[in-house]
């Protein structure tokens, strides 16, 4: 059996809610989440790649649009030598400093400390009313991540 995860990652990898405002973002989610078998906000001890799982199409320059699948392996290796404290590279195809994290995933991928977390929410979608509320609660914006194993 398949499952899919909405996760919603604040958009500074670095940056985590605090308790109330996860609690509050938590309670919002099961609202418009009923079919979900679980929400929470879940923090990791450092840095982490949420990726779209079976969804991951390609990897794209978010300045010229180059595929960047060939290099992407390559620079992920070396940030992970810093336990993804430093996203920082410089794109292969037109050479600008830009940030893993700033990259053009297809589907939308995110670096963080913490997730909002729905599994199986019932919906193929967000809409934009729903994620401009769980920003609010939560107190950053999100990128919004689709996940399916």
């Amino acid at each position: 059996m398949s499952d899919t995860f909405l996760r919603l990652v604040p958009t500074d990898a670095h940056w985590h809610p605090d308790e109330a405002a996860a609690t509050a973002a938590v309670k919002i989610a099961r609202g418009l989440f009923p079919l979900t078998e679980h929400v929470a906000v879940e923090y990791e001890e450092g840095v982490t790649f949420f990726d779209a799982g079976a969804n991951t199409e390609s990897i794209h320059c978010s300045f010229c649009g180059s595929d960047l699948e060939d290099w992407w392996g390559e620079a992920m290796d070396q940030a992970a030598g810093s336990r993804f404290e430093n996203l920082s590279v410089t794109t292969p195809c037109c050479h600008k400093a830009t940030s893993l994290n700033d990259l053009r995933y297809v589907w939308p991928a995110a670096f963080g400390v913490c997730a909002l977390t729905v599994v199986n929410p019932g919906v193929a979608s967000l809409a934009s009313e729903q994620l401009r509320t769980i920003e609010q609660a939560m107190g950053s914006p999100l990128k919004v991540i689709w996940q399916h194993l």
